[in-house]
């Protein structure tokens, strides 16, 4: 008896919007790194100040936390990974220096003040690249940027997609 399987179609993306293709994650990053829109590339995400971003990409209109509450929560935990990541090699990297007479003193101070430092001086980095990862696992919509932009910026979205 023979049976026949039928094999799925592959979904039909167009190239560079596929969420999970390498590119796009490095081409998303490095705009965040840039502190460029991750979105369009081509918006400057700064502030009026270091410590905040502009809420709203002047070139495209996506908002920088895409209507949502608690879009904050994802850039702090990545502020919190890129500062704990810099002490752990900061660490290391002492620790295989100096071998055999490891300054502990002087790295338990330095610790202390990179821990100080660190958060302020990724803080703008840390936002931008929670936004480019969040448009890579979830690439903003038509319908997601003509709400960005009609709806008044002190306004969050009514629903929730994940």
């Amino acid at each position: 008896m023979m049976t026949s399987t039928i094999e799925p179609a592959a979904p039909q993306t167009t190239p560079g919007t596929d969420p999970v293709e390498p590119g796009r994650g490095m081409k998303l990053v490095t705009r965040a790194l840039r502190l460029r829109c991750p979105h369009c590339g081509q918006g400057s995400l700064r502030g009026p100040s270091w410590m905040k971003l502009a809420r709203v990409c002047p070139s495209c209109g996506l908002r920088t936390e895409r209507g949502e509450e608690d879009f904050f929560l994802g850039a702090m935990m990545f502020n919190i990974a890129l500062s704990e990541g810099l002490l752990a090699i900061a660490i290391v990297g002492t620790m295989v220096v100096f071998w055999g007479a490891i300054p502990w003193t002087v790295l338990a101070t330095a610790a202390l003040v990179l821990m100080a430092i660190a958060p302020f001086a990724f803080f703008p980095f840390s936002n931008s690249i929670w936004l480019a990862a969040d448009i890579w696992i979830r690439p903003v919509t038509a319908d997601e940027m003509a709400w960005h932009r009609t709806q008044p910026h002190n306004t969050h979205r009514n629903f929730r997609d994940r």
